[in-house]
C-alpha cells in the first residue's frame, strides 16, 4: 500500500533526528521522574498527615484518646497545658484541643467539645482524614469506657473513607504521566511533523510527489499516517515506562483505553498536518508549534490537575483536545472508568481531527 511507504519513509526521518530521539524516548522519563517526584509519587496509603493535639490535662482517658489517634496514619505531636504552642512551617496546619474536664465528662455521661483547627494551608482531603479519624477514636475511647477498656493495636477493624459524591484528585505519577503523555504526542506531531511538511515543501518533494503516479488522496494519508506512527511511538514510550519503570495500573478497560489513545493520535496527527500547512518555513512551524502545544497542556491539565483551575477556565480548557485525552485517561485510570465512560471523549477527539483533517487538505499544496 503506497501511502504506508510514505508513512514509514517520514518516521524513519523524524528517528534519524537526533533531537527527535532525545524528546521521543529520553525526555518522558527525565519528565514523568521529576514531575512525578515533585507531585508525589509515592504511594498514597503510606502518607502520614500531621496533627497536633493540645492537651489541657493529663488524665488516663486523654492518653488513651491520643493513643487511639496514633494507631491511625498521623504523625501527633502533642503540646501540655502550660507549654509554649509551637510555630514555623514544619507545625502541622491541623490542631484538635482536648479541653480541661474531658475525663469527668466521659465518666458522668456529659457532652464533651472537642475542638479542630485548620490552616489555610491544610488541603480539604487531609481534614476530612482527621475527621474521620477523631470520629474513630471518640467511638474506640467511649466503646473502651464501656466494655472495659482495649488495646488500639489488637483492634480489628479497620476504616477507609472516601468522598460519597465525588472522585479523587489524581496526584504523583497518576497525574504526571497521563499529562505528559497528552503534551509529548502534541509535541512530537506539532512541532517534527508540521516542521518535516515545511521542509518538503520548500526542498519541493511534494512537488515530486504530485507529478508521481500517487494520487492526492494517498500523498495525503501518507502524510497523515506518518504523523500518526510518531504519535504511536509516543504513546508506546509512555505506556512502556509506566508499566515497567513507575508502576502505574492503566485501568481496568484495556478496550477503552485503546480507542481513546486510537482517536487522540489521530487528533494529533491531523492537527500536526494542519500546523504543517500554515506556515512556509520549518523554524516557525516547529517554534509555533512547541508554543501552541505548551499552551494546550498547560490549560488542558497536563502539568496539574484541572481541578485546581478557575471553573470558568476548566470548561473553557475543552476547546483543545489535550482537555479531553487527559479527562479520559483519568476516568479510565485514576477512577475506574470503563469504554461506555470515555465515548464521548473519543466522540469530541474524532470530530476535532475530523475538522483540522478538512482543514489541512483545503490548504495543502503539493506544487
Amino acid at each position: 500500500m503506497r501511502p504506508l511507504t510514505l508513512a514509514r519513509g517520514d518516521l524513519r526521518l523524524t528517528m534519524r533526528d537526533r533531537s527527535s530521539i532525545f524528546w521521543i524516548f529520553i525526555a518522558p522519563f527525565i519528565w514523568v521522574y521529576f514531575f512525578g517526584f515533585l507531585a508525589g509519587g509515592g504511594d498514597p496509603s503510606a502518607t502520614r498527615i500531621g496533627l497536633t493535639v493540645i492537651q489541657q490535662e493529663s488524665t488516663e482517658p486523654a492518653e488513651r484518646f491520643i493513643e487511639h489517634l496514633r494507631a491511625q496514619n498521623f504523625d501527633i505531636r502533642v503540646v501540655k497545658s502550660g507549654e509554649p504552642m509551637p510555630s514555623g512551617d514544619s507545625v502541622p496546619p491541623r490542631s484538635v484541643t482536648i479541653p480541661a474536664g474531658f475525663a469527668d465528662a466521659i465518666a458522668n455521661r456529659l457532652k464533651v467539645q472537642l475542638d479542630l483547627h485548620e490552616e489555610e494551608r491544610a488541603s480539604p482531603e487531609g481534614t476530612l482524614a482527621v475527621r474521620v479519624a477523631l470520629h474513630k477514636a471518640i467511638v474506640r475511647l467511649l466503646a473502651g469506657e464501656a466494655l472495659g477498656g482495649f488495646d488500639p493495636a489488637d483492634d480489628r477493624v479497620g476504616l477507609i473513607s472516601s468522598w460519597a459524591g465525588g472522585r479523587k484528585i489524581p496526584t504523583g505519577y497518576y497525574q504526571t504521566i497521563p499529562g505528559n503523555l497528552v503534551m509529548f504526542v502534541l509535541l512530537s506531531t506539532m512541532t517534527y511533523g508540521s516542521a518535516l511538511l515545511a521542509i518538503e515543501r520548500r526542498n519541493g518533494i511534494l512537488r515530486r510527489l504530485a507529478a508521481s503516479p500517487l494520487t492526492r488522496t494517498e500523498i495525503l494519508a501518507g502524510k497523515l499516517m506518518g504523523r500518526g506512527a510518531v504519535a504511536s511511538v509516543q504513546v508506546g514510550v509512555f505506556l512502556l515506562i509506566g508499566l515497567t519503570l513507575f508502576r502505574i495500573d492503566w485501568g481496568r478497560s484495556p478496550g477503552g483505553l485503546a480507542a481513546l489513545l486510537l482517536t487522540y493520535i489521530l487528533c494529533s496527527a491531523a492537527i500536526g498536518l494542519l500546523s504543517g500547512t500554515l506556515f512556509e518555513s520549518p523554524q516557525a512551524s516547529a517554534g509555533i508549534g512547541v508554543t501552541l502545544s505548551l499552551i494546550m497542556a498547560g490549560l488542558g491539565g497536563c502539568w496539574w490537575p484541572s481541578e485546581v483551575m478557575p471553573a470558568w477556565l476548566r470548561t473553557a480548557s475543552y476547546v483543545f483536545p489535550a482537555a479531553w485525552a487527559v479527562n479520559g485517561l483519568h476516568q479510565l485510570v485514576s477512577w475506574g472508568g470503563s469504554l461506555k465512560d470515555i465515548l464521548p471523549h473519543c466522540a469530541v477527539l474524532a470530530l476535532m481531527g475530523l475538522a483540522a483533517g478538512a482543514v489541512a487538505v483545503r490548504r495543502l499544496r503539493l506544487d
